[in-house]
């Protein structure tokens, strides 16, 4: 009895305490589904372009930006001084871009996605008000309205430059009005397609270097085997098919269909209708998104 009682005794007893540390509930509004979205899209433009970063992130963009504005800036004052030269096509600009905004996705795309998956932060989404599609849909977003800031709104620009220095600018912008709109649907899709294939491409790594590199050298790969294949094997009728693959050409080949205003011997080689380029790229975007999509399955959140 003596022993059981001394090991009573010797057993340690329960100990807690209570805090008040002044917790209260949050009384606000909730934003919900729709705000986490709108954040994210906000927080994926802002981390692509380096803002709340170290000045180093910001150099690239801002080289970028100076390159899209040169040419704009001299089309523009070219056209001031010889208004009949033809020198500020749209077709022009947009080529002298499209490297531009190719390596802008590239460095953007990579920097939207990859990090979410090195910093496996994408568990932490997932158990808040966002769904694995609007995760997807963010990013898609984020990436078309981060591109067009320079496939759409320099070629703006140069759309109310061209009307400026018109001796009736007014009556310039009424006549010409019709063009705006082919400014506007050429600047979207080249956003829309070339950001949704940049996301797709890196989603499949969490090392931004690994997917900047395959974005670009995949690009000038496909481009450069698109056009010496169409050359080599002009004579064969399905050749013109590979245009598809040189994505420079497919959005030369839809700008020259908007404002006929290009000389492209692969456009002229492929003789498509707009039609066919339009849905190409729909499909392309179609195709982006679902493969983004099944890459943020439940089975991969790391």
């Amino acid at each position: 009895m003596s022993h059981d009682s001394t090991a009573e005794t010797a057993a340690p007893g329960r100990y807690g305490e209570v805090f008040d540390r002044g917790y209260a509930h949050y009384t606000g509004e909730r934003l919900g589904r729709r705000q986490a979205f709108r954040s994210l899209v906000g927080f994926s433009m802002k981390r692509a372009m380096g803002i709340r970063k170290s000045w180093s992130a910001k150099i690239l963009p801002i080289l970028l930006y100076t390159s899209a504005i040169i040419p704009l800036v001299v089309m523009i004052g070219i056209s001031t001084i010889a208004p009949d030269a033809g020198f500020a096509s749209y077709s022009t600009y947009m080529g002298i871009i499209f490297l531009i905004v190719g390596i802008f996705v590239a460095m953007s795309a990579p920097e939207m996605v990859c990090v979410d998956r090195r910093e496996r932060t994408l568990p932490l989404y997932f158990s808040r008000a966002i769904a694995r599609f609007d995760y997807v849909n963010a990013k898609v977003v984020a990436i078309t309205l981060l591109t067009m800031t320079l496939s759409l709104v320099p070629a703006v620009l140069l759309w109310i430059g061209r009307q400026l220095v018109d001796n009736s600018p007014l009556q310039a912008m009424r006549d010409n009005f019709g063009d705006l709109w082919r400014v506007l649907l050429l600047g979207f899709v080249t956003a829309a397609v070339l950001g949704t294939l940049g996301l797709m491409v890196s989603s499949f790594t969490d090392r931004k270097g690994v997917a900047i590199t395959i974005i670009l050298i995949g690009f000038l790969i496909l481009t450069g085997i698109a056009n010496v294949s169409m050359e080599l094997l002009d004579e064969y009728d399905w050749s013109r098919y590979l245009i598809l693959l040189s994505f420079p050409d497919v959005f030369a080949a839809i700008s020259d269909h908007l404002f006929d205003d290009l000389d492209n011997v692969a456009v002229d080689q492929a003789d498509f209708s707009l039609a066919v380029y339009l849905g190409y790229s729909l499909a392309l975007v179609i195709a982006g998104i679902l493969i983004l999509r099944w890459r943020y399955s439940p089975r991969d959140e790391s």
